[in-house]
């Protein structure tokens, strides 16, 4: 398994990254309405000028108990995940959420990622193409077209996958291949802004920094229509302008715009939200979505279907 670079160690116990992927959970009641009559909405549709804050995560929902809170925080766009490996069909959540008004940004990912002993094992990245596009394919034609679809997880980081970054590249331009012929928007699993930050000032890299790297050089050419963020605060504060700066940086550098579909807290501190909240906005993100979470990396916004006081923050703050 590679390793972090020295020159990354500092800067990663102030911005870790929150990691853990997330499910779609389904009420015992809910109904799957016919595949073929939902439709994705456009990129116009998906965001609104400005950024456009939404969530993610609240492990332990069900489908209406998630859409009771993302009502209450009001907020649209919402993250979810499937599978393709061993896909079962379970989309009723999904489309629950789009019969409701909300814009679904669907992490996408081969395989789920097994524990062992309570770790994380790393997954080796698709090599059949051909099966990877049929399954994709057969998903969006048959059962479910997300608002953007984010293609695999982190792909940077050691705990989730392991191969070389190249075979994630191959997969992703085979994913949006597929992507654009059923018009549906698109978006990588993320980079990291400890990691950009590492790029931007140069230098000899190895490890994920230099995965880093190699996926901003190859987002050049890929047909993305945005390239995802990821960041993490600590603290009651958050670098100033480090955000604004990596988004500034990776337009420069690929001429797509910015999304985040993970930020994540591991302090429940109003000043840290804010600051991050206030660098999606200057950083121009398209959008931004918290992940709320009682792990040991991310903090919650909501105890079952209440808001905690951080929810209540977060609700005023994006409004």
């Amino acid at each position: 398994m590679r390793r972090l670079s020295v020159l990354l160690i500092a800067s990663c116990i102030t911005t870790a990254i929150s990691c853990k992927k997330e499910t779609v959970t389904t009420a015992t009641n809910e109904s799957t309405p016919n595949a073929a009559s939902m439709q994705s909405t456009t990129s116009d549709q998906a965001v609104s000028n400005g950024t456009q804050f939404g969530g993610g995560g609240f492990d332990g929902l069900t489908t209406d108990q998630k859409i009771t809170v993302y009502n209450k925080l009001g907020i649209q766009p919402v993250r979810a995940h499937v599978t393709l490996k061993d896909f079962d069909g379970g989309v009723s959540g999904l489309k629950k959420f789009t019969s409701q008004g909300f814009k679904v940004i669907l992490n996408i990912n081969w395989s789920s990622v097994p524990k062992k002993g309570g770790d994380k094992v790393a997954t080796a990245w698709p090599k059949d193409m051909t099966l990877y596009k049929q399954k994709l394919a057969q998903f969006f034609q048959k059962y479910y077209k997300p608002d953007i679809a984010v293609i695999e997880n982190e792909p940077a980081i050691d705990i989730f996958h392991s191969g070389p970054i190249e075979d994630y590249i191959t997969e992703l331009t085979n994913a949006i291949q597929v992507c654009k012929q059923y018009g549906v928007k698109v978006a990588d699993g993320s980079i990291h802004v400890p990691y950009v930050l590492t790029v931007m000032r140069g230098g000899n890299l190895t490890g994920n920094a230099l995965e880093v790297k190699k996926l901003i050089a190859a987002y050049k050419t890929l047909d993305l229509d945005y390239v995802n963020i990821h960041a993490h605060g600590s603290g009651d504060s958050y670098p100033s302008g480090d955000l604004e700066k990596v988004a500034s940086y990776i337009r420069q550098q690929t001429g797509k715009p910015v999304m985040s579909n993970e930020f994540t807290l591991g302090k429940s501190s109003t000043s840290l939200l804010q600051d991050m909240v206030n660098g999606f906005k200057q950083g121009d993100y398209k959008i931004a979505l918290i992940r709320s979470d009682n792990g040991d990396r991310s903090v919650s916004l909501n105890r079952g279907t209440d808001l905690l006081p951080l929810g209540n923050n977060y609700r005023d703050m994006i409004k």
